[in-house]
Parts: C-alpha cells; structure tokens; sequence
C-alpha cells in the first residue's frame, strides 16, 4: 500500500462541511491500477470519492488521476487528511449522491439533493432550490451583439453529452453555436454545467469562438438574463464587490454596477490576480425562493456588469457600452459563473462567503516527496534540497513580470524589451506566455507547494486556450499553432520554436478539461507540418532551435499520450541533429547571409531537449552529440570572463550568460559524470543570479488595447529559466558547488 500526507493549508475563517474539493494525483508506473483503488481518510474514517484516470503509462497503469471529494473543512484552520492507494479497500457510498434522469421530453434533470437543474434543447433551462421558484434563462438568454450586426444571438444547442457522472460530482457538456452573427460568421458555442451532490448551487461556462473567414470582428455586448418564476410582492436586491471586506448595496428595487479600467485603475489592491482579486456577485430574492450569481474573476476580466433590479439578475459579461472588443480569426473566450439558488432568507453574509469560495477555492497539496518519487515528468524538479537562497530568486522571477487585467489579456503579460523594440509598431508586444510558463509554474508548485503557482499554472493555460492558440486560419501553418509573441496576441506567425505542448497537457491532467489535450495534440501536428518543410528539414538551412523546440513539443506529447506518432518524429528530429552535428562539425545554423554562426542559447535549448529524448530512448548518439556540443560551445563561445557570449559574431559578442547553457552542461555532466561541467556551470549561474531583474516601477495604465497593465519590464524571465536553474542546482548541489549561494545556517529547522 502507498500512502502519503494530503495538506489542507489554513483558508477562510468559516467552517466548510462536505466542501467540493477537485485535485489532481501523479503516480509512478506500476503504483495505480484502478481509480477505484485510490483511498482518502479522514482520520480512521475513509471519505467517498469519485476519480478518473487521465494518463496511463507504457505498462497501463495510471499515470494521472483526477479526485473529487467533500471533506469537513475547519474555519481558521489547516487541515490533513490521508491519501493511499490500496487494492485491498472498498470505496463507500456518500450520503447524498447527485443524479441525471430523462423526462419523457428529452430534458435532462439533475438532483442534487438540495436542488433541482433542467437541461433541454436550449442548454441550461431552470435552477431552483427544491420547494423553491426556480430561476430560467440563462443559456438561452446568453446573448452575442457585435459592431456590425444590430442583432443579438443566443446559442443554439446542437449536442448534449456526459463528460463526468456523478455520484460526488456530475459534468455536462454542450456545444453549438451562435447562430447567424456579422457576416453569417461562425460562432461556435461550448458550455460546461457542474454540479454537486448535496449542493444548491451550479458552474455553469460559456464560451464563444470565433472561426468565421474575417481577420476580426468586434464584440459590443455578451450577456443573460435569469427570471424567477414566480414574483410576489415582496422583493431584495443586492450586489456585492471587494477585494478586502465586501461591499453590499442592497435595495428593494435595484442594484447595479460595471467593473471597467477606471475601476481597476484605482483600486489599490495587493492580491496576485492570477490567485485572487475580489469578490463579485448579485442576489435576487423573494418570499418564494431566491439566486445569487457570481461571475468567476471578474476584476481580473474586465469590463464586467451585474444588475439586480424587481424581475430578476442581468449578467453582463461584455457589457454594452465599453469600447468594443476586438476578437481575431480563431481566438475565442471562456467565462464562469456560480448560480447558487437559495430559500429567499440565506444569510447574505453566506452568499458571499460561497461566493468568495468560488474565487479562491480550497485546493490540497501533496508533499515534495510525492512529486519526486512519482515524477509524471522524468528530469529532477524535485531534490531534496536546493539553496533558500535560489527558491527566493525563482519566487522574485515568477512575481517580477508586469500585471495585464482585461478580458483578452488576463493571464499574459507585456514585454517591455519586445514592445520598446518597435516589434509592436508602436503596441504592446505581449510574450504569449513565451518558454511555457504555465509548464514552469506547474514545477514550481510541485517541488514548493505555494497555491500561487499552481493558479499562475492554470490561468496562463487558460489564457492559451481561449487567446494565443489559433483554431481556426487558411493556412494550415498558422491553423491549430499556438502564436508567437506579438501586437494584441494573435496578430503574428506561428512558428516550432514557440509552440509549447507540456503545459496543456498540464492542464488537461488538473483539470481533466480535455480542450487542453486536444489543443496540445492540434498544436503537435502545426509542428510537424512546419518540420515538413524542405527548410526544416535540412540540416545547417534553419535556426538550430526550431528542431529543438520542435524535439521538445512532440516529447511532451508522447509522455503525455504514450501515441507512438510522436516518438516517431521526435526520433526523426533527434536523428537529424545527429547528422547535422555530424556535416558541419558543430550545430551551426544560418543568420547573416554570409555566417553559419554559433549561437549559444539556441544550440543549449536543442541540447536540452536531446536530453529529454533519453528519457524514451537511450539512444548512444544522442548522448555522445550531447556531450560532444556542450564541449564545442565550451571552446568557442566562452568571453574573457568565462562566460557564455549573446552570438558568435563580432557585433553580438557580448557577456550574456543564458540559463539554457547552464542546463546544457547539467545535462553534459549527467551523460559523462565528468564534475567540470558542474564547476563550469557554477560560473554562469553565478553571472546569471547577478543580473538583476528586468522590473521597472511604472503607475497602472490602459494601453490601446484595453489592458490595465501595472508594471513594466520582461513578462517571460521566469519561464526562460526557471527548469534550467532548478535542474542544475539539483546536480549541484549535493556535490557542494553551490555552498557559496546559501543562506548562513542551512540546516537550523524553522
């Protein structure tokens, strides 16, 4: 039997009983056979569970399972629970079970035991607290106005399906689309309704997206409106915003309020918005039942509007008079709200606080150990020490990038370096989350279990989805590409060397969302569509690093699926590097049109990612070309001061330490244990943590596309570096190479 320990870090001040908890289990090969074997305990008493595998390993077994449960949370408390994995238990039933029926009409209903749902044709028809009015209208009523179409749209359901089905939890799909819209655009529709056993409340997601033949078309208006069925006399409004205490306006009449950039603009708030913000929610009641609706990070999301008046709760999730938001070809956008329908009499105070437990959810962790010894990933994110020293570095890199809010832009940020160089035509450039970021964020979290990471991981995954991968274009080289960092997202290329696999398939393996899957594997084939070039395939004819972040996409993919396709052409590209070392003596590509020059950090990321391919196959040229590259690098691209130079031409010959090199020679010591590497590496990590952090203070502001940004300097220093760092302070550490970076008493307990 495996055991470890699930932690529950101290959250809100009110006691949660049986609260909704969705986390996410790695396991090593061979350990987790069956879901069903998976075991939590509170104390002696064991706690229904609902689970799914969503990653098997070469052998079967489970490499990913996602765990649903309701544990008892304390107010004001942390709280540990047991997770095991035992073949020999029995999962017991849970007191209340959520459960699906078909009506004689076709309409689906849900029983949550405290509250009913109706799903017909038109998606989400009615919720209501059982005994209760019931509330309808949403999806239907979730209406797209665009700038050239005086029309409003709502969707039209064309397909209902199970994804999850119950007992603890039960997930509904539906798709379609916005019919008609600005020039007979498509709109396609997707829609998520989740709900949960014992629970009078709902998720419910919409998104749009747009695959019409346009370059772009402009949103003025998407919003819902909810009406109880049956409105007596007596009636409350209210509305609730904040970010430390919420405000509650509350009226018998009406209550309404627009988050936009003057809002955000001087609001003085001290949250990391990629884990919270505030609070934001409208409450209809009456004597005959009552719904409050909260509109998942909506400050983070803005312009967002809510109104509460005597008939009922109006979403605004672009509300109609904001300057109208510009969506380009393929791109798309995903909202989330929290219906919770009540008796009319609900403390508001407990309005808000299951609202704010939207926001900021309870979410457990597992220890380090766990990570380490069930490392989905295979490279060592996870010793056992590294100095305090560089953690507060990789914390600094990771908080350093400036803050965007905006509903395009949320869970991206601008790069100041990219936006002063012109790149932007005088825009802001922003890193589409450059280096993988969301892959990054996801290490850090597993080997330090701080929430903020494990958020950062998500949204800029979601930002991905919704924002920078492009579903639908002509050009098969762009369609299902992830874009390169660029002027408002979308409006660049797409090429290998910024495409990135690793951190959707992150996401999908949190969340069970299988959109980051499918994103992932779309993204996989615009990557070999590009390597089927005639310029891609041969060797010397284009930057080293395009085959190496190519290398790097189709091994995630293969981890992550185990679909022999792209171990395929990962060895077909490992195999190229091997005769391209092998013609020219070195991994030399073009840049001048007269210069086949070396160029440290590009070279040092497709070294890295040849180490990764040992990781499926122990290839002995590969590990030779590894060693034989990084002691080529070693001999001509060191500068007097034995540090790595930017470019191996006379005019770019300037000190630039790269965490890619320091990665590469982690890598060289690893398939020749020859120390010198590591003493050599310990140079370059010494320049690199003198540098100091490209953070310029600069007063919030609107940029022409409509971000609220705080900040200035590099939105992509912690993704560039952060595995390179941590990989070679695991090598280096143990060996005493980095006792010079430590704090003073190391091993004092705190």
């Amino acid at each position: 039997m495996t055991e470890t320990t699930l932690h529950f870090p101290k959250l809100s001040r009110f006691d949660r009983v049986r609260e909704p908890v969705t986390f996410s289990v790695p396991c090593a090969q061979g350990v987790l056979t069956d879901v069903r074997y998976l075991c939590l305990y509170d104390g002696p008493a064991q706690l229904p569970v609902q689970s799914r595998a969503l990653g098997h390993w070469p052998d079967g077994s489970i490499r990913w399972a996602l765990v649903h449960f309701q544990p008892d949370l304390p107010g004001n408390a942390a709280k540990d629970f047991a997770l095991s994995i035992d073949p020999r238990a029995a999962q017991p039933e849970p007191e209340q079970a959520v459960r699906v029926q078909e009506d004689a009409r076709g309409a689906w209903e849900i029983d949550t035991g405290t509250a009913l749902l109706r799903i017909g044709a038109e998606g989400l028809a009615s919720l209501q607290r059982k005994g209760c009015a019931a509330y309808s209208g949403f999806v239907r009523g979730m209406q797209l106005e665009w700038q050239t179409d005086p029309m409003a749209y709502g969707p039209q359901i064309e397909k209902r399906e199970t994804v999850e089905a119950g007992p603890l939890r039960v997930v509904i799909a539906l798709r379609g689309a916005h019919a008609g819209g600005p020039n007979g655009a498509d709109l396609a529709y997707a829609g998520l309704i989740t709900a949960y056993a014992g629970k009078p409340y709902v998720e419910v997601e919409h998104q749009f997206a747009y695959q019409g033949d346009e370059p772009d078309i402009h949103l003025t208006r998407l919003g819902a409106s909810l009406r109880p069925s049956d409105l007596p006399e007596k009636r409350q409004v209210t509305l609730g915003e904040g970010f430390y205490a919420t405000r509650m306006q509350t009226a018998d009449d009406q209550v309404a309020m627009v988050i936009d950039a003057e809002t955000l603009l001087y609001q003085a708030n001290e949250h990391f918005t990629e884990s919270f913000y505030g609070d934001f929610w409208a409450d209809h009641r009456t004597a005959a039942g009552g719904l409050a609706v909260s509109v998942y990070q909506a400050h983070q999301h803005y312009p967002k509007g809510l109104k509460a008046d005597r008939q009922g709760i109006e979403v605004e999730l672009y509300p109609q008079g904001q300057e109208p938001a510009r969506i380009l070809q393929g791109m798309g956008k995903t909202h989330r709200l929290l219906l919770h329908a009540h008796d009319g009499h609900l403390d508001l105070e407990a309005v808000s606080a299951r609202s704010l437990q939207f926001q900021l959810p309870d979410v457990p962790t597992l220890p380090r150990s766990w990570y380490r010894d069930h490392n989905p990933w295979g490279l060592d994110f996870f010793p056992d020490r590294v100095p305090g020293r560089l953690l507060s570095r990789c914390n600094d890199l990771h908080a350093a990038r400036p803050q965007a809010l905006g509903m395009m832009h949320f869970g991206d940020a601008p790069d100041a370096g990219y936006t002063d160089q012109g790149r932007g035509e005088g825009e802001t450039v922003w890193v589409n989350n450059e280096y993988d970021r969301p892959h990054m964020s996801l290490l850090f979290y597993g080997l330090t279990g701080q929430r903020r990471m494990l958020d950062s991981a998500l949204v800029c995954a979601r930002h991905w989805l919704d924002v920078d991968f492009c579903r639908h274009h002509p050009d098969p080289l762009i369609r299902g590409g992830l874009k390169i960092h660029t002027a408002y997202h979308g409006t660049g290329s797409v090429v290998p060397s910024h495409e990135w696999t690793e951190g959707l398939l992150d996401y999908y393996c949190l969340t069970g969302r299988r959109e980051g899957l499918e994103a992932a594997e779309a993204i996989g084939r615009n990557v070999m569509r590009h390597m089927q070039q005639p310029r891609m395939r041969t060797p010397g004819a284009a930057a080293v690093r395009e085959g190496g972040w190519a290398l790097r996409a189709m091994l995630g993919l293969f981890q992550g699926t185990g679909d022999a396709v792209w171990k395929q052409e990962a060895t077909r590209l490992a195999t190229m590097f091997v005769d391209w070392h092998a013609a020219y003596g070195a991994l030399l590509a073009p840049y001048t049109s007269h210069t086949l020059p070396r160029v440290p950090f590009m070279i040092s990321i497709t070294v890295n990612s040849l180490a990764r391919y040992l990781l499926v196959d122990e290839d002995a040229r590969v590990k030779r070309l590894i060693a034989d590259v990084v002691d080529d690098l070693l001999e001509h691209t060191l500068g007097p001061d034995g540090i790595t130079y930017y470019k191996e031409l006379p005019s770019l010959q300037h000190t630039a330490p790269t965490p890619h090199f320091l990665e590469a020679l982690t890598h060289a010591f690893h398939v020749t244990g020859n120390e010198k590497y590591l003493q050599i590496g310990a140079r370059q990590f010494a320049a690199l943590m003198a540098q100091d952090l490209e953070r310029r203070p600069s007063a919030k502001f609107v940029d022409a596309g409509g971000a609220v940004i705080a900040g200035r300097g590099g939105g992509r220093q912690f993704a560039d570096r952060y595995s390179s760092l941590l990989l070679f302070a695991a090598a280096a550490t143990p060996r005493g190479f980095l006792d010079w970076y430590e704090y003073p008493y190391p091993d004092v307990t705190i």
